[in-house]
């Protein structure tokens, strides 16, 4: 089964852009909804029209918790995800470009071609397309992957005996540039607070 899990807040209409992208390829997608805990914004829970647009589609399970680190918002759906299943990270104002296939056996990781269409970081390689095993979390921030007290990934590639493979049949393009000033305003204070959060506490650097 590929699911691919979604984390949103206030993201409409480009988390349209992101669910059409994906709806026909993969057999469940878990949207979570709701604000970071370090996102400065008035509500806790979306109120653009992301909730209404979600709720109508079937494939589309909604979840809401807010007020949670980055990390922990991830690993509610990470709680929802069956030993086995092939699984999608993205975020809400990413689009998936060509066609998901599941993994070969025996690849822990698919590293996907991820470009961030708002800079120059064209061609980077994303650790978010993975084999679901019981006990594999998000840790700190983002998408560091941790099982068994042992990193899965450090982001670009598998590690500690897990093996990645590159993805050559689809790419994940982020759509920033597209956002609303208000929006990338808040993104980038958001940073500035979750930078100093992790140096605080020598977690993995946020990008």
């Amino acid at each position: 089964m590929i699911v691919a899990c979604v984390n949103c807040f206030n993201d409409y209409p480009l988390i349209k852009d992101s669910i059409e992208s994906i709806y026909d390829q993969v057999d469940r997608i878990i949207a979570v909804d709701g604000r970071y805990s370090d996102f400065p914004s008035g509500s806790w829970y979306s109120t653009d029209g992301t909730i209404e647009y979600l709720s109508k589609l079937p494939k589309v399970e909604l979840i809401f918790a807010a007020n949670l680190f980055e990390a922990d918002k991830r690993n509610v759906y990470m709680d929802m995800l069956e030993t086995g299943d092939t699984v999608l990270v993205l975020d809400a104002d990413e689009v998936v470009e060509g066609k998901i296939r599941k993994l070969d056996k025996g690849i822990d990781i698919g590293l996907i071609p991820f470009n961030d269409l708002n800079d120059r970081s064209f061609g980077r390689l994303a650790t978010r397309f993975f084999i679901y095993r019981k006990g594999l979390r998000h840790s700190g921030i983002h998408f560091i992957l941790t099982i068994d007290g042992k990193w899965f990934n450090n982001r670009r590639q598998a590690v500690n005996g897990f093996k990645s493979k590159r993805i050559q049949s689809f790419k994940v393009n982020h759509l920033t540039r597209h956002r609303s000033r208000e929006r990338k305003l808040q993104k980038k204070e958001y940073k500035i607070i979750a930078r100093q959060r992790e140096e605080q506490y020598k977690i993995a650097p946020y990008e």
